[in-house]
């Protein structure tokens, strides 16, 4: 049940992104599957939060630019 609600609110928050037009944030999103988790303001506070959630997502997360001109917002992408 748990894994249906992020899905549906990824989903929801992704409509919402691209009716106001940010579509730029949409373009960097890796392919099926993976879920944009949080944002932090460093890589390595990216990483801790990827491992601290390992019991929930497991192994697999990544950290990313949020996009090209707003670098300083990285993104944590894990896979449900």
């Amino acid at each position: 049940m748990y894994r249906r609600t992020a899905a549906a609110l990824a989903t929801a928050a992704t409509a919402g992104a691209l009716a106001l037009g940010t579509a730029g944030a949409a373009e960097a999103a890796p392919g099926p599957g993976f879920y944009a988790r949080s944002h932090h303001a460093s890589y390595a506070e990216c990483q801790a939060a990827g491992q601290a959630g390992y019991q929930i997502w497991g192994p697999i997360f990544f950290c990313e630019p949020f996009t090209s001109t707003r670098p300083d917002v990285i993104v944590l992408w894990v896979r449900y």
